[in-house]
């Protein structure tokens, strides 16, 4: 079975491509190496390292894309060995805003049990210069693979540092949500309700970008009987990465 699952999950991966890209304006993607795969302040890589793959067809305001990580047999996603974010999104701009929605399937191969979720998605940006403002919210509805709904909203700012080639960026989150089963709850939730914070220094020129992220949460390291929270793994700590576009 975990064969199986292995090799249907980069096939449905490619699948989310197959009716786009003979249209496609424009095509992008990239692989990267990072010193953990971190979400909302949580590792979903068991605290190692991870490589990834990514790549997007965007077709007038509409666009699809596709990630692939190495969780690493991570607890938080029941010893999963990789996770392929497939993702389907529309933008459209509302005089100085720009709003996105998008739908996304989180798919994992070699978990010891069904870990699969979705997600829905919206947000807003505003740009005046070097910077740029969001906000938004990602919910998923209530599913057995995360026992119960989770809701997490953020805002964020990014900006260009003028005349050089580095940028500076902050995100603050907030997940919520409600618990059926509080083994499940706690692979998004570990504790509870939390905040999360990402401050991220980045350098860029193409097709090269190394990165600095300091992640955290608002969340003392305490015990949990679930084998999903990995607390081990959710304090603050400083993120490395190196991506290679294309």
């Amino acid at each position: 079975m975990r064969v199986r699952r292995a090799r249907a999950l980069p096939a449905a991966a490619l699948a989310i491509f197959s009716g786009a890209a003979a249209h496609a304006q424009d095509i992008s993607g990239g692989v990267e190496l990072a010193t953990d795969e971190s979400r909302r302040g949580l590792s979903w890589s068991g605290g190692r390292a991870v490589a990834s793959a990514d790549a997007l067809v965007a077709i007038g305001a509409a666009d699809a894309s596709v990630r692939i990580v190495s969780t690493r047999n991570a607890p938080r996603h029941a010893d999963a060995d990789a996770v392929a974010d497939l993702e389907l999104g529309a933008a459209t701009d509302a005089g100085p805003f720009r709003l996105r929605g998008h739908v996304t399937a989180h798919l994992f191969t070699g978990a010891r049990e069904r870990m699969d979720y979705v997600e829905l998605g919206a947000r807003g940006s505003y740009t005046l210069g070097p910077l740029r403002l969001g906000a938004g919210a990602v919910y998923a509805p209530s599913q057995r693979a995360i026992g119960g709904d989770n809701l997490y909203l953020f805002a964020s700012a990014d900006a260009g540092i003028p005349a050089t080639p580095l940028s500076v960026s902050a995100t603050l989150g907030r997940s919520t949500g409600s618990t059926d089963d509080p083994v499940r709850a706690a692979r998004l939730r570990p504790l509870g309700d939390y905040t999360d914070w990402r401050l991220g220094l980045e350098y860029s020129q193409f097709p090269f970008t190394i990165g600095l992220d300091y992640v955290g949460t608002d969340f003392a390291r305490r015990t949990s009987a679930s084998p999903f929270a990995d607390l081990g793994h959710d304090g603050d700590r400083v993120v490395a990465r190196v991506r290679l576009a294309f």
